[in-house]
C-alpha cells in the first residue's frame, strides 16, 4: 500500500549518493510512497548537503531536485509551525519544523535521523 509521508533530509540523501550506507533501503522507502511531502527548507538543505559538503556537480544537485520536485508536494510552513517548532528545539530548527508540520498534517515522517525520531517521539508523531 502506498502512503504519503514528510521526508527528511537525509533520505533524499541516502537515496542520491550510490554508495551511502543507506541508499538501496533510502531508494526503496521512496519508491513505496504516493508522493514525497517535502517542506522547502528541507530542498534547500539537500542542496547545500550536496554541493558544499558532498561536492556533487551542480547540474547533477539541479536535475536531482527537479526529479525530486515531479515526485513530490512542497507544503507550506505556517506561523503556528515555526511557535511549535521554537518550543520543540529551537537549535535545530530544521528538524523541528519537520516534525511540526507532521504533527499539523498528520503525517509520519521518514528520516535516519535519531534526533528527528526523538522529536517525533516526543510529539506523537510515527516514523517510517
Amino acid at each position: 500500500m502506498r502512503y504519503l509521508a514528510i521526508v527528511d533530509t537525509n533520505v533524499l540523501i541516502y537515496d542520491f549518493v550510490s554508495n551511502s550506507p543507506f541508499h538501496e533501503e533510502a531508494r526503496k522507502k521512496l519508491e513505496s510512497l504516493e508522493a514525497l511531502v517535502v517542506l522547502p527548507n528541507i530542498l534547500v538543505e539537500f542542496i547545500l548537503v550536496s554541493i558544499l559538503k558532498l561536492k556533487i556537480n551542480e547540474e547533477i544537485v539541479r536535475k536531482k531536485v527537479e526529479e525530486i520536485l515531479r515526485q513530490s508536494v512542497i507544503v507550506r510552513v505556517r506561523k503556528r509551525d515555526f511557535v511549535e517548532a521554537l518550543n520543540l528545539n529551537v537549535k535545530d530548527i530544521n528538524d523541528a519544523l519537520l516534525v511540526s508540520v507532521a504533527k499539523r498534517l498528520n503525517l509520519p515522517v521518514m528520516s535516519y535521523d535519531s534526533d528527528v525520531k526523538e522529536l517525533c517521539e516526543k510529539v506523537g508523531v510515527k516514523i517510517v
